[in-house]
């Protein structure tokens, strides 16, 4: 039996407006006082029939304007009927993983046939349907009876090249379910970085969830980086295994193989391969390996040769020698001319006479040293960081944390300072960040050793990117409205810890100083899922239209799969159920959109409102006829 309820009970206040015509009534009914006079013996044999009609009839009238308002107030109450089901039935859903990482060798195909399997066994009672899922989701299935329709529209899968995303592609299939019990199945090899941070929704209370293991490889051996150094092709090739692997590059543009070279990767460790090209080398470039037993899906990469001009990079020394920087310049050094850097050192005091064209070409600023650094020079990087630019601060021994805090007042309030020596690791707090995708986890930095660090104090509207392995913060971001600032808890010249040393190195300045760069500089690289359409979905290289109607222009930019995507770790079922509580708890959200799609559904306050009508249209006729 079901129950009454009111999707805005508070309305419901407005129902005792109905006593204002019965007050209006018992007002006018105050009895008259009787007086006698000579021909009342005549009057008191006139019939009384016509005055009990009239006062029956003003009852009536009575009762269908209190109508008329109680029906008002529970029309914008927006009644319905609680527990009424407005399909039949229970419903499964079958949620299947198309991302990257179900790639490797027969993966997919066990997939495609433990989906086939479910929809098959599914109770007789049940609608079915079947939602392949990725960076995005698609209803490939729509929820029915049709289970011929459900399993061919299973055997057209295809495994994509996105990544996993857990949490929204469950809320989606909870939002599928149209507010029925019923259960959701999800086919899946349990990918580790697969539960991204955010969701914007979550599973109903009362809705099963069940895992279904697809497996896969323990070892993956994915290209997780293309660049162009000058004249020269770097790919960046990560061992995903706790086994030493070996492999070639093969390098080729649009219309020929360019070149081969062999690189040998110790367990879990990079290695970059570089090849020469012909000078002013334009089109697209691919670096591809032959891993017969990973991921197929990261065996290759692409970019575009003339993406895009090289990011000017100056650093504030003591005395303006580039050795003060020396292992900032050497790594930078790789990657000279067009898609690299350029790199410019000048004394931190001379930075005040610093030709401002010359600073206005400038994408990133980092800064190794502060003595000297005068009001007027202050106010140039606090301009320079409004305008755009990206800053990073290395907070070593030649930095004094007080000018740097003078000179970004008002834009940064992280600060710090120097502590007592330690021993300390490094580790990504954000894996996902742009910085960290070529590492696609914290295993390949987790090789750097610091005997100082300063004690970092972020911000609360800092971003916290790496911590050091007492917990406290090792690289922080802060954003202005134009320009991103970097502080790195150590210093970048190998005098408090080991990290230049490291092959890791190479690859954390590029895409730090890259970053940096991103609001000055001309993207050439997208992430699958990044761009909109069709072009977006699969990896390759795209022609991106940009500017006013009429006035557009067209560039060729690089389409490849999320380098966290090639990590093969895996989560156990128990671990994705506690992800899955967590999104349980918006069951109340979840419950009011149940009521309210129940209240759409049904409709009940029309049926109020052609009452209420009704009633305003009898109580008009019988007005008139009272006069």
């Amino acid at each position: 039996m079901f129950g009454l309820s009111f999707l805005s009970p508070l309305f419901l206040v407005g129902a005792a407006a109905a006593a204002i015509p019965i007050a209006i009534h018992l007002f006018y009914r105050r009895a008259e006082p009787v007086i006698d006079f000579a021909a009342m013996r005549y009057l008191r044999q006139a019939p009384v029939e016509e005055s009990r009609r009239r006062r029956l009839r003003e009852l009536l009238l009575l009762a269908l304007r209190v109508t008329a308002l109680v029906l008002l107030a529970c029309a914008f109450a927006r009644p319905y009927l609680a527990g009424a089901a407005v399909s039949s039935g229970a419903a499964t859903v079958v949620l299947i993983d198309t991302s990257a990482s179900l790639s490797a060798p027969g993966q997919f195909e066990r997939a495609r046939a433990r989906a086939a399997g479910l929809v098959r066994a599914a109770p007789a009672t049940d609608d079915v349907a079947v939602l392949a899922f990725a960076h995005a989701l698609d209803v490939i299935a729509p929820l029915s009876a049709d289970r011929a329709g459900a399993l061919a529209a299973i055997a057209r899968l295809e495994p994509g090249a996105g990544a996993t995303r857990y949490r929204a592609a469950l809320a989606r299939a909870g939002e599928a379910l149209g507010g029925r019990g019923g259960r959701i199945v999800v086919v899946t090899d349990l990918q580790e970085s697969g539960w991204d941070a955010v969701s914007d929704g979550g599973i109903p209370e009362g809705v099963a969830v069940e895992v279904e293991e697809i497996g896969g490889p323990d070892a993956n051996l994915a290209v997780t980086a293309l660049r162009v150094d000058a004249d020269e092709a770097v790919a960046v090739v990560q061992n995903f295994s706790s086994r030493p692997a070996a492999d070639q590059v093969v390098f080729q543009d649009e219309q020929h193989r360019l070149g081969a070279v062999p690189v040998a990767l110790a367990p879990g460790g990079i290695a970059e391969a570089r090849l020469a090209l012909a000078p002013a080398s334009r089109g697209a470039l691919v670096a591809s390996i032959s891993d017969r037993d990973g991921f197929a899906a990261d065996n290759a990469r692409r970019a575009v040769l003339d993406g895009g001009s090289a990011v000017s990079v100056l650093a504030l020394t003591a005395s303006g020698h580039p050795t003060e920087a020396l292992y900032v310049e050497r790594a930078l050094a790789v990657a000279q001319g067009a898609g690299g850097f350029r790199f410019h050192a000048i004394r931190a005091s001379a930075f005040s006479a610093f030709d401002g064209e010359a600073l206005d070409g400038v994408d990133v600023m980092v800064i190794a040293a502060t003595e000297g650094l005068d009001e007027r020079g202050r106010g140039r990087l606090a301009r320079f960081v409004r305008s755009g630019g990206g800053l990073l601060v290395a907070a070593g021994p030649d930095v004094d944390p007080a000018i740097v805090t003078q000179a970004l007042a008002g834009i940064v309030a992280t600060s710090w300072r120097v502590r007592e020596a330690a021993a300390l690791g490094f580790a990504p707090a954000d894996s996902r960040h742009p910085i960290f995708r070529p590492f696609a986890g914290a295993g390949a930095l987790g090789q750097v050793g610091f005997t100082r660090a300063a004690l970092v104090e972020p911000s609360a509207s800092a971003g916290i990117l790496a911590r050091y392995t007492d917990g406290t913060p090792a690289l922080v971001e802060e954003r202005t409205d134009a320009g991103r600032v970097l502080l790195f808890g150590s210093d970048l010249n190998y005098r408090w810890n080991d990290f230049p040393l490291q092959p890791v190195f190479v690859p954390f300045v590029h895409e730090t100083l890259r970053y940096l760069a991103a609001p000055r500089a001309t993207r050439s690289e997208y992430l699958v899922g990044e761009l909109p359409g069709a072009a977006g979905a699969t990896p390759g290289v795209v022609q991106l239209r940009q500017g006013r109607p009429g006035a557009e222009r067209t560039r060729r930019v690089a389409v490849n799969i999320d380098p966290r995507e090639s990590d093969p770790r895996r989560m156990s079922i128990d671990a994705f159920q506690t992800g899955i509580s967590r999104l349980q708890a918006t069951s109340a959200q979840a419950a009011r959109t149940e009521a309210r799609r129940d209240e759409d559904a049904q409709g009940l306050w029309w049926y109020g409102l052609l009452l209420l009508v009704v009633s305003l249209a009898a109580e008009g006729l019988l007005g008139r006829r009272l006069g």
